[in-house]
């Protein structure tokens, strides 16, 4: 149900709009309350045993308890409405039912939503009326079916019986679904499908048999009857809401427990990027001054062949150490959002010229020529140019060490034909990828331990890396490889937009 918005008055406030929720209890309960001034005035005498059955409902309500999932009330009230309609009628039955949604209601309080828009008072006046007009309704249709008052016979009365709980549950559901439906704002048929369809069979399987077996027992044992059927029920239904309270107790317990550790472990995760970030910036700065001297070295100092060939061994090393430390912090970033993607509208080719400045020397000393297809024409892209060259760089580095001496690695980039990308690729000559390590290539340390790489420098943290940059830039990468032919590497960005 919806409800149009009130303009504004003249004086600026808004008119009273009615909730369509409170007309919906106000109606329901008016029809309740005529409902009982009606039976009120029915009934002229009450039989004495029809108190029996009203105090079985105090208690039926007393130790109703809720399921764990979803929250539907599990109770034994409807069999005592049955019982007492196949013994006294419908109308001390509906008398009895509406005493039932009074109790209902004050039990249930303790656990209501203090914030609900139907106060207590409209709640027990709605709980009564829709107990007493579904018990009522369904006295009738067991009369109409042919159901005898105060002859329980369970095969001849079987169609009326089902007949009156079926009634029974229909409109006692559907009205308190209406209900619900105006608070929540959802479709009547998603709320009752969640909250009452799945156990709609339970209850009327336990209204006809329950009931049915009250009212016989009582018919052939009198009091002694009621006892033995309903008190070891009523222990039964007391009991599954003490398992349904523990259970509780410890599932909050355990989220309680789950929540401390999943804090203990964001604060342990913080505090290992924070001192993984600290040591590694810490080596930086020695690892530039060590490597700057080396170069120094090599440029000015008289050296023989021999420390030449020291020297250059140290600043191999120290780059390999250099770039490992590089990439640790690259990672650290990664995994805790810190890595920053400052995009902007590039072009492709500036950004392989950066990246064949870096990687050309490792390549010449291999004496592997390098080939650049990527015309001038190409769309410009959205990236940060620092980090588009990172990429490029990682691949690249993976070639030439995996492309054996006098070999070849191409360069292209052309737009994609079904996206608004660009599509990059590095391809090698060089000795491929099995096939079985292609699906772990971009987790990290990934490294191929094989007789051709293993004098190959390398920590299985490029790729991964990579991956991480790309997938920042909105982009995927990919790999295809045979082995003994080569590999190549293939990664996309977003064409900037025009104007």
């Amino acid at each position: 149900m919806t409800t149009k918005r009130a303009s504004p008055t003249s004086d600026g406030e808004q008119p009273h709009v009615l909730d369509p929720l409170l007309v919906y209890t106000a109606c329901v309960s008016g029809l309740g309350l005529g409902l009982l001034l009606w039976s009120l005035s029915q009934i002229s005498y009450c039989p004495p045993q029809a108190l029996l059955f009203l105090g079985l409902v105090l208690v039926a309500e007393l130790t109703s308890r809720e399921s764990l999932m979803p929250p539907v009330l599990f109770s034994l009230s409807s069999a005592v409405y049955l019982a007492t309609v196949l013994l006294f009628g419908p109308i001390p039955a509906t008398l009895a039912a509406m005493v039932g949604g009074v109790v209902t209601t004050l039990v249930a309080h303790k656990h209501q939503d203090r914030s609900d828009r139907v106060s207590l008072v409209q709640r027990t006046f709605f709980n009564m009326a829709s107990s007493g007009v579904a018990v009522a309704i369904a006295g009738e249709v067991y009369l109409l079916c042919g159901g005898q008052v105060g002859k329980v016979a369970l095969l001849s009365n079987l169609v009326p019986v089902l007949s009156a709980t079926a009634s029974f549950e229909a409109l006692h559901g559907g009205l308190r679904i209406g209900a619900a439906s105006l608070q929540t704002g959802q479709p009547i048929f998603q709320v009752g499908k969640q909250s009452i369809s799945w156990a709609m069979p339970m209850n009327l399987l336990s209204m006809a048999v329950g009931g049915s077996g009250l009212a016989l027992s009582y018919q052939i044992a009198g009091i002694l009857g009621v006892g033995a059927f309903f008190l070891p029920l009523a222990l039964t239904v007391w009991a599954f809401g003490s398992y349904v309270a523990q259970t509780r107790a410890q599932m909050a317990r355990l989220e309680e427990m789950i929540a401390r550790r999943m804090d203990e472990l964001r604060r342990v995760n913080e505090d290992r990027a924070n001192f993984f970030y600290m040591i590694t910036h810490e080596m930086r700065n020695p690892l530039a001054a060590i490597l700057g001297y080396t170069d120094l070295l090599l440029l000015k100092a008289p050296l023989s062949s021999e420390q030449k060939d020291m020297l250059r061994t140290i600043r191999d090393g120290g780059q390999q150490l250099l770039d490992l430390v590089n990439n640790i912090l690259d990672i650290s970033r990664l995994e805790n959002g810190g890595l920053t993607v400052v995009s902007q509208v590039m072009d492709v080719p500036s950004a392989v010229l950066q990246a064949l400045a870096i990687i050309r020397p490792m390549a010449q000393r291999k004496r592997i020529s390098i080939s650049v297809d990527v015309s001038p024409a190409i769309p410009h892209v959205c990236g940060d140019p620092k980090r588009v060259s990172q990429i490029l760089i990682n691949l690249l580095s993976n070639a030439v060490k995996y492309t054996p001496d006098a070999g070849t690695v191409t360069i292209t980039a052309r737009k994609s034909e079904t996206a608004n990308k660009v599509e990059i690729s590095v391809a090698d000559n060089g000795i491929g990828i099995p096939a079985s390590h292609l699906p772990h290539l971009f987790k990290r340390f990934s490294h191929i331990e094989r007789q051709a790489t293993r004098d190959t420098a390398g920590t299985g943290l490029g790729l991964f890396i990579a991956k991480g940059l790309v997938e920042a830039h909105g982009g995927e990468i990919w790999v295809e490889s045979e082995e003994g032919k080569g590999t190549c590497f293939t990664f996309t960005l977003p064409i900037a937009a025009s104007g």
